[in-house]
């Protein structure tokens, strides 16, 4: 018997059933090309990132490397100086600045328009209890109600214009030998973000309280910040180092330091922690370190994505010191272990635009040259030089 011909009523479900089955496979292949990109079930992408110094330990945790491992990616940086970051960035999927004004830089640089802000820090000063009463007593650091401390910027530069030095202080047994000047220890300003956050809040105040606008910059401010410099001596290169000296060489080395919050709540949260007599003081006023990303590629997108969204990471990002638009969790770690940290830091200047900033600190680095001390060296073993972001 003849097989019989198909009905047109079922000729058309077999061909939608065709059709049906035909896109569910694609949608099976496409699926397996996403998994591929980013991850998945597969082995992690890799992503490369191009950060500063003080951020290196946060990308390294072990919990952060294995949440980024869960979502497809296998996040790896790298530190590079600040006036280098922008330079040669696009060997890699993403940047991480450590401020608005060279994230703004390295983005006109590159010709990308995406950033993220997944987290922040504002700038602190670091001292040691009988320095801080010492600098009390000449009415430059004062106790609040709360037991934080603050830090008069205006009334230091006063002080140091007049060049007194540490022995000069009263009360203060620890300095009474020291013939240094009254100084804040920075990083290096042809390299270091954070040096570059103290030229912000100076600038701020010796511009007679207004941010450093782009043009020509003022002869007298520049050789006033120049001298501040300069009169440190040869300075550490990152964050990291004087933070060390800080912590294990005590008072004598390390009277007073200009830091990020941050190193300061992440070691008395995960350690080696900050030595037993040492004080946290908030400068009036300070700026916030800004901290974003920039990709280069998808995923280096995707990383500034998650850094900005998952909760994981977020939480993570906290314990490490630094603050997100969720504060609930910073302030539990600051209660949880009783640090003397503001919530909420009030006296804060904006930065001025990268041309203005970049003005400032090539004068700077002038002033450096005219002396003949050498120029930084990069972890990578490059030299500082003129031009680049800033991180």
């Amino acid at each position: 018997m003849r097989d019989r011909p198909l009905s047109h009523e079922s000729g058309r479900r077999w061909v939608l059933l065709l059709g049906v089955t035909v896109i569910i496979a694609l949608l099976a292949v496409l699926g397996v090309v996403v998994v591929n990109r980013f991850g998945g079930a597969g082995e992690p992408v890799a992503v490369e990132g191009i950060v500063g110094s003080e951020k290196v330990a946060l990308f390294e945790d072990e919990r952060v490397r294995a949440r980024f491992a869960e979502l497809g990616f296998d996040v790896r940086v790298r530190p590079r100086g600040s006036r280098l970051l922008a330079e040669g960035a696009d060997e890699a999927d993403f940047v991480s600045p450590g401020s608005a004004s060279a994230s703004e830089h390295v983005r006109e640089l590159h010709g990308v328009t995406t950033e993220y802000q997944p987290f922040s820090t504002p700038m602190v000063l670091l001292s040691h209890g009988p320095v801080a009463e010492a600098l009390e007593g000449a009415e430059v650091a004062s106790r609040k109600e709360d037991g934080t401390w603050s830090f008069d910027l205006a009334a230091y530069l006063d002080l140091a214009g007049e060049r007194t030095r540490w022995r000069d202080l009263p009360g203060n047994s620890v300095s009474s030998g020291n013939r240094n000047e009254v100084l804040v220890r920075t990083t290096d300003p042809r390299t270091s973000n954070s040096a570059a956050m103290y030229v912000v809040v100076l600038s701020y105040l010796l511009n007679d309280e207004e941010v450093v606008p782009p043009g020509d910059v003022d002869g007298e401010l520049s050789a006033t910040l120049s001298r501040l410099f300069l009169a440190q001596g040869q300075p550490p290169e990152s964050s990291q180092q004087p933070f060390e000296q800080y912590r294990d060489l005590g008072a004598g080395h390390t009277p007073l330091l200009w830091a990020y919050e941050s190193q300061y709540v992440y070691a008395a949260v995960a350690g080696p922690p900050p030595p037993e007599d040492a004080v946290l003081m908030y400068p009036e006023p300070t700026v916030y370190s800004t901290h974003t990303v920039v990709p280069f590629t998808d995923t280096g997108d995707e990383v500034g994505r998650l850094l900005t969204e998952d909760p994981e990471l977020r939480d993570l990002i906290a314990e490490h010191g630094y603050r997100t638009d969720d504060t609930a969790h910073f302030r539990d770690l600051v209660d949880e272990h009783g640090l003397p940290v503001r919530v909420q830091v009030d006296d804060v200047v904006h930065s001025p635009t990268y041309e203005a900033l970049e003005a400032l600190l090539n004068d700077i680095e002038g002033s450096y040259e005219s002396t003949g001390m050498a120029p930084p060296v990069e972890e990578d073993g490059r030299t500082g030089r003129r031009g680049g972001g800033r991180e």
